[in-house]
């Protein structure tokens, strides 16, 4: 919405992984460098972890993005998987016709498959990207995928992507032979004040950024803390506080308007920085009732208000909802004035026609 009053080409805080947006900070350029490093060799595995929310997707597209025809890519994100599962999906994702087969069956034809691509000059390369979820028997099963060879060649590579739960499943002792298969490995880091700034600058640079609205250079430590720095909670405020620039008409970006949207979002962003939206919400909503319950979910404490705290948590609702409706408000208003703007144009350009 707030993308033409700013003369945006597009929306800079997607939340939907896009190589466009790739920002390179040191450790998520270390981590492609790996992967790339990765790729030179045709062998071994690379394992890239991070917290939710810093990008490890985001990496995976952008090589992907970048490989040539002599490789033949496919990405799956994980859920529960038994090694038997893996092999079906992961045969599935190169195109293999797995229906009625048994998993010798599949194998055997995956095998066909590879063997073929390497008379093409062409070799596998898998990404797994949410590999946390993977049990330890089924990480394990990837490892003897990696044993398809030719002439001591190995004809299929995979990249694993993950949340920090990936490392203890890597540790476990039975992973062993695993860990020596890993050729390099990288952990994602939250971003810095000064990264947030980076990071936020090249989005909007990405689509056509002129200033407008300014940015004052004290607002992105503002942002570094309520994110805690991490690439998808940045997106998510960011995105709220140009629409808050937006619905509020304002050219210039101050301390002042992120307390604001700070203040207005209170506990929306999840993970570490605050408690899980249901909770958040939950607990908001209970507090504002004067409502506590049981640890059992079916009985109920008596409610016990007196009628000056019924009336003070009623204002509350009511000054939320009337917030709610003057913002709705602004958003008719601004396009009541796209509308007569547009019908303007026509007009003008019947008469001169």
């Amino acid at each position: 919405m707030y993308e033409s009053f700013f003369g945006l080409s597009d929306k800079p805080f997607k939340l939907s992984p896009d190589p466009k947006f790739f920002f390179a900070s040191p450790h998520h350029d270390r981590a492609v460098s790996y992967l790339r490093y990765g790729l030179s060799q045709g062998e071994g595995f690379i394992v890239i972890t991070g917290p939710i929310g810093t990008g490890k997707t985001t990496i995976a597209r952008s090589l992907l993005a970048s490989i040539d025809e002599s490789i033949v890519a496919a990405q799956i994100a994980t859920t529960r998987l038994s090694p038997d599962e893996l092999v079906r999906l992961v045969a599935a994702q190169f195109n293999i016709d797995v229906e009625g087969l048994n998993k010798a069956e599949i194998l055997k034809r995956f095998e066909q498959y590879l063997l073929t691509l390497h008379k093409q000059g062409k070799r596998a390369l898998l990404v797994v990207d949410e590999a946390q979820n993977l049990p330890a028997e089924t990480v394990e099963e990837l490892r003897m995928l990696s044993n398809f060879q030719l002439d001591d060649k190995p004809l299929f590579q995979s990249f694993l992507l993950g949340q920090e739960e990936l490392k203890p499943i890597i540790e476990l002792p039975e992973m062993e032979q695993f860990r020596q298969r890993i050729i390099a490995s990288c952990h994602l880091q939250p971003f810095d004040a000064e990264q947030t700034q980076g990071y936020i600058l090249h989005r909007l640079n990405k689509v056509g950024w002129q200033q407008n609205p300014k940015l004052d250079e004290d607002i992105f430590q503002q942002i570094a803390d309520f994110t805690k720095g991490v690439p998808r909670k940045i997106n998510i405020f960011a995105d709220r506080l140009f629409l808050y620039a937006f619905l509020e008409d304002l050219h210039r970006i101050e301390k002042k308007d992120v307390a604001a949207v700070i203040e207005e979002m209170g506990g929306e962003l999840s993970g570490s920085l605050q408690a899980t939206p249901v909770q958040q919400h939950g607990g908001d909503i209970e507090a504002l009732l004067g409502r506590s319950y049981d640890e059992s979910p079916s009985e109920h404490h008596s409610i016990n208000l007196s009628d000056d705290k019924i009336k003070a948590n009623l204002l509350d609702v009511s000054s939320y909802l009337e917030e709610v409706v003057l913002r709705k408000i602004k958003i008719i208003r601004y396009l009541d004035k796209m509308i007569e703007k547009k019908r303007k144009d026509i007009v003008e350009l019947g008469e001169n026609s």
